[in-house]
């Protein structure tokens, strides 16, 4: 019996320590990458605006194990996820991302221009709830995110100094 209340205590305690721990998380994060191209504002905005324009470089909506894929100017749809624009002015376009079964993601992209150079930045914006294991699992997001973030900026790169 003293075994099993130690475990228990112990057990208590743990877990105490742990969701302490996890107050010190935030419950927001965004997730961001930025990439400076050379193109005339209006070009970039273009290929962000238009949904239909991604699967020439977004690399988020063109996975291999996505099927059922659509796309149209506002919205891009597979059997896994949708993506909706939300709104679009020459500043910035704001997305909202659902996969199946879980919470609306917001996304987007600026733009901020310098001359010939535009710098365009890439972000998801997550909120977690106050649970430890969600608060801690939210430290891998930028390892997951990131990676695809910075390929879908290089390709957009490369597509928007090819028309020039």
């Amino acid at each position: 019996m003293r075994l099993l209340k130690l475990a228990l205590i112990s057990f208590v305690g743990l877990f105490l320590v742990i969701f302490l721990l996890s107050l010190l998380i935030p419950s927001q994060m965004r997730v961001s990458r930025a990439i400076n191209i050379e193109a005339p504002r209006d070009t970039i905005f273009r290929k962000l605006a238009d949904i239909r324009e991604w699967k020439n470089w977004n690399v988020l909506t063109n996975k291999e194990q996505l099927s059922s894929v659509n796309y149209s100017d506002r919205k891009f749809s597979s059997d896994q996820m949708t993506v909706d624009l939300v709104s679009a002015d020459s500043g910035e376009v704001i997305t909202q991302w659902k996969r199946t079964g879980q919470d609306p993601i917001i996304g987007g992209f600026t733009l901020t221009s310098s001359g010939n150079t535009t710098v365009v930045q890439a972000y998801f914006d997550f909120k977690v709830k106050w649970y430890p294991w969600e608060k801690f699992g939210s430290i891998v997001f930028d390892n997951e995110i990131g990676p695809p973030l910075e390929k879908s900026l290089e390709q957009l790169k490369q597509i928007c100094l090819e028309k020039q």
